[in-house]
């Protein structure tokens, strides 16, 4: 009877093992299906009976991380790591987790740890080279998508972000050549296309910009980011403004990665509006009305919050208004074009606060009129432009449309425009707003006041 005993106690192991085999390659098919209720039920069962086991942590963490349970993903995702230290997926699932939420740190250790496991994940590799990017380490990320190109030259990311990062450093004609085989790896990634476009136009191939931005819209004829480049690049007259469908087009886009972009390029708006208004308002002491107009994912939010009484948010962007949520900043915010909705605000607000946004009108009197029904008597009107010399402003001398499909104005030309709606310079100051290209950007930051 021993003997038998034995075995059968074998057998019932093997089958519990078969069994929970099962359940994980049932709750993985179901996890990819999306009916996450039974899914995460089922690596619970699993859990409940192998309390360790590393699959089930690992992916009931993403599972969590799905539900927007971050700090149950990262603490079952660990315990897997504690179970199985050489888990390489668990280490990059980890590594996207910490990047997620800005966690640097924790993300490059994790892709360390992963690329140390498994040299030639390319994944990882791309991972690590975009969070050494992020932290302002070009000269170390550069190498890194290198390498991981030597391993294959048919991962699109890498030369997307190979791309990006040479035309941050002012390598733009390298640059050319990555954007463009990404766009070969990948035809419906947008993102290279509009980068190939922009990078034609810096290096002065603007023909070939041009046929580039008439290919695209060969294959798509009303993608509204292909028809403003377009017309950024050509002779004919530019348009007035940026139309609501390029800017929503471009920033639901462009939400999920645009304060990792920004950061990148040294972005200083947001901070240079917040110092206009202490110097216009005084220290803070949550009195005002104030509207943030073209508010983005709310980088300003944080900062405007101490000085407002009321917070209101205004975007024509979904994809931004829904990552300006997060910051908890707003008391209200709404998608709706610029102009219109201050047209509708007749002297609600005591001051207007519009950091980066300008730059997408070229014409710029319906914006100052609408300001000027919006703020209060004693209000004011706090804004960022990039700066066009008067030489460089195009054939009205007012404004100019730039390869990146924005607007460059002169100071003479806001001056002109603000007297004419009622409204006064307090301060106009020649800032740096950011680096492009590797070049700076720069631009005005203004003050009006009702006069």
């Amino acid at each position: 009877m021993g003997p038998n005993r034995d075995r059968r106690n074998a057998d019932d192991n093997k089958d519990e093992r078969v069994s929970i085999d099962q359940a994980i390659r049932l709750a993985m098919e179901l996890h990819k299906q999306s009916k996450l209720d039974q899914a995460e039920g089922l690596y619970r069962e699993v859990l409940a009976v192998v309390p360790n086991h590393p699959d089930a942590l690992h992916f009931l963490g993403l599972m969590h991380y799905q539900r927007g349970r971050v700090d149950e993903a990262i603490q079952a995702i660990t315990c897997a790591l504690a179970v199985a230290p050489e888990y390489v997926d668990a280490h990059n699932n980890l590594g996207n987790i910490h990047m997620e939420h800005k966690r640097f740190k924790e993300a490059e250790e994790c892709y360390r740890r992963t690329v140390e496991l498994a040299p030639g994940h390319l994944g990882a590799l791309n991972n690590l080279g975009s969070v050494l990017r992020a932290r302002g380490r070009p000269e170390e990320a550069e190498p890194v998508f290198r390498k991981a190109l030597t391993i294959s030259e048919d991962f699109f990311p890498l030369h997307y972000n190979l791309g990006n990062l040479l035309c941050e450093q002012g390598k733009v004609a390298e640059a050319v050549d990555h954007l463009f085989q990404a766009i070969v790896l990948d035809p419906e990634q947008a993102d290279s296309k509009v980068m190939l476009g922009i990078a034609l136009m810096t290096l002065g191939r603007k023909e070939e910009a041009v046929e580039h931005y008439r290919r695209w819209l060969k294959e798509d004829p009303h993608n509204p980011e292909a028809l403003h480049l377009l017309a950024a690049c050509s002779d004919g007259t530019a348009p007035d403004r940026a139309s609501d469908n390029y800017v929503k087009s471009l920033f639901d886009r462009f939400a999920d990665s645009f304060e990792d972009s920004l950061n990148v390029l040294g972005y200083r708006a947001p901070q240079l509006v917040s110092e206009a208004l202490e110097l216009a308002c005084g220290k803070p002491k949550g009195t005002l009305d104030i509207l943030d107009a073209g508010c983005g994912t709310g980088l300003c939010g944080p900062l405007l919050q101490p000085y407002s009484r009321k917070l209101d948010g205004v975007d024509l962007s979904e994809g931004m208004l829904n990552r300006a949520r997060r910051t908890q900043s707003y008391h209200r915010l709404e998608e709706a074009e610029l102009s219109g909705y201050l047209n509708d605000c007749k002297e609600e607000y005591d001051v207007i606060v519009s950091a980066d946004t300008l730059c997408y009108f070229g014409e710029l009197q319906t914006v100052f009129a609408a300001a000027g029904v919006a703020l209060k008597k004693n209000g004011h009107f706090i804004f960022t432009v990039e700066l066009a010399d008067d030489l460089q402003a195009g054939e009205n001398g007012n404004y100019r449309i730039l390869p990146q499909g924005r607007y460059a104005h002169t100071e003479s030309y806001l001056r002109q425009t603000a007297r004419q709606f009622g409204l006064a310079p307090l301060r106009v100051q020649r800032e740096v707003l950011r680096q492009e290209m590797g070049r700076p950007v720069k631009g005005l930051v203004v003050t009006l006041v009702p006069t």
